[in-house]
């Protein structure tokens, strides 16, 4: 038996043109006008490509349930949508015109690289709805909504104005994710984890004459930026000799240790708590100290052991952790507690800058290199290979290093509990994503609102050389505090505008 052959691209145009012409999906939203109220706003997906599998799945579903409101006789407000800001963008504009990062950007310029952003947008908007329309959704695409339009923007900007009035925006100095790929800095709900392999090392630093502590890392990279070590006042930690020196470490881990240094023959011979370990000063094993800005060299604290219990235990390594308060949160914590500021120079490519010998070395990418420059001094204790998930950038897929920044941000941690006790009254479908929610929640985090980008809403601060700042509302307000007619609010246009106070 012969069946007939199937042309979904012909079918297709023929129900889209009886829909057209009988105004099938108006005549759906005029039945049903004056009902019950259903309420959708389209989660929007990125302008970034043509419709894909997932994003072509996204919509079938969520049509599914339009159309089931709809034969329930509800009347349905629907409101397709798109995300047009953003990395995505700017990267696909970038390998148009095979641009590999900011200098080749403003290489290429500013304004011209912006339009070409939004000249992709509005090109993938109208492929995209096409597509979506020929897969059958039944949503009103007449009107979506563009984050790049003034109104979207504006509204961005009451939000700001709205959250700074109520005091919870603020610019603080930060250990944050940082993607090197993209010069910019990563929000903990941008990261993705890989499984990847890494080296972990076991490094000692000079206390006296033939005595040493041993530190642990598994980001050699940041031996450099040292700054201090972190102990925990409640362990114990004996004096181990091995051979003529003398190694400090936490009692619980010191056959551990020798197994991994290859050190057959050692002996204890003093036990104490981590108290005593307290103010204790080290060399840095790579005589880093000239490179560091004049206060940090003069600070009472640098190169010393500091206590914490939080951050300080004997589950992995040596009992003794190598903190650099500019290279992680934790370590930011303690070094801030103790007075001890967040030095990095590392830039936003991932370069060591103005940093002797290490000058021009990529963070985590030049592992191989740090650990030789430290076994060169004789300080390599030991190290080995292990698995681990590590954070990625979702848009780059590669590797982020902490890097501390300027940002600014929304304070939000104190409202936590309140949160979570809001987020209990809400009916989730499925219950999994109440419990994806309500995990967030309790992992919530005061969240930077910029980033180290060009296409993307300008935030609306407008800060002096003595730190003041204005915080604008609308172009309206804008124009009239500066005087100036705002044409574009997009980079670098809106960067020519000057309120003088």
């Amino acid at each position: 038996m012969k069946f007939p052959s199937y042309n979904h691209a012909e079918l297709e145009e023929q129900i889209l043109t009886f829909w057209r012409n009988k105004k099938i999906v108006e005549k759906l939203r005029e039945r049903d006008s004056g009902n019950q109220k259903f309420y959708f706003l389209q989660g929007p997906p990125y302008t970034s490509g043509k419709v894909h599998l997932g994003t072509a799945w996204n919509m079938a579903m969520k049509d599914l349930v339009l159309r089931y409101k709809r034969m329930h006789g509800l009347d349905v407000w629907d409101r397709m949508g798109y995300d047009m800001h953003g990395l995505p963008t700017e990267t696909k504009v970038m390998k148009k015109f095979e641009l590999k990062d900011k200098e080749d950007i403003l290489d290429f310029g500013l304004a011209k690289f912006t339009e070409e952003c939004e000249k992709f947008c509005k090109e993938m908007m109208a492929t995209m709805n096409d597509d979506f329309m020929k897969l059958g959704a039944t949503l009103d695409f007449t009107d979506p909504y563009q984050p790049i339009t003034q109104q979207f923007m504006e509204a961005e900007w009451w939000l700001i104005k709205k959250v700074y009035s109520k005091g919870r925006l603020y610019e603080g100095l930060r250990t944050m994710h940082w993607d090197a790929a993209t010069q910019s800095s990563v929000a903990k709900h941008e990261l993705e984890y890989k499984n990847i392999k890494d080296t972990s090392i076991f490094v000692k630093f000079k206390v006296d004459e033939k005595k040493y502590i041993i530190i642990w890392t598994t980001t050699p990279w940041t031996i450099p930026l040292n700054l201090a070590v972190m102990v925990n006042p409640e362990l114990d930690y004996v004096d181990v000799l091995v051979g003529e020196e003398t190694w400090i470490v936490a009692k619980s881990l010191v056959e551990s240790i020798m197994e991994k240094a290859k050190v057959d023959d050692f002996t204890v011979v003093k036990e104490f708590k981590g108290t005593e370990l307290e103010g204790i000063k080290y060399e840095h094993p790579l005589g880093i100290k000239e490179f560091l800005p004049q206060e940090l060299q003069d600070n009472p604290k640098l190169f010393s052991i500091l206590l914490t219990k939080e951050y300080c235990d004997d589950s992995a390594g040596t009992g003794l952790v190598h903190c650099a308060p500019g290279c992680g949160p934790e370590d930011y914590e303690v070094g801030h507690e103790n007075g001890i500021p967040p030095f990095n120079c590392v830039n936003e490519a991932g370069l060591f800058e103005n940093f002797g010998q290490f000058s021009g070395w990529k963070a985590k990418s030049d592992d191989v290199k740090f650990i030789q420059s430290i076994n060169d001094t004789d300080a390599l204790v030991a190290k080995e290979s292990y698995r681990h998930d590590y954070p990625h950038g979702e848009r780059s897929h590669e590797p982020v290093i902490f890097r501390t920044t300027k940002q600014w941000f929304f304070k939000v941690e104190d409202l936590k509990n309140e949160m979570i006790a809001a987020n209990n009254d809400i009916k989730w479908v499925p219950h999994a994503a109440y419990n994806a929610f309500n995990s967030w929640l309790e992992n919530l985090r005061d969240n930077s609102i910029t980033k180290q980008r060009y296409w993307g809403t300008p935030v609306p601060i407008w800060q002096a050389k003595d730190g003041s700042v204005i915080v604008v509302e609308s172009v309206a307000e804008l124009e009239e505090l500066s005087g100036q007619k705002v044409e574009n609010m997009h980079i670098p246009h809106i960067d020519t505008i000057i309120i003088k106070k």
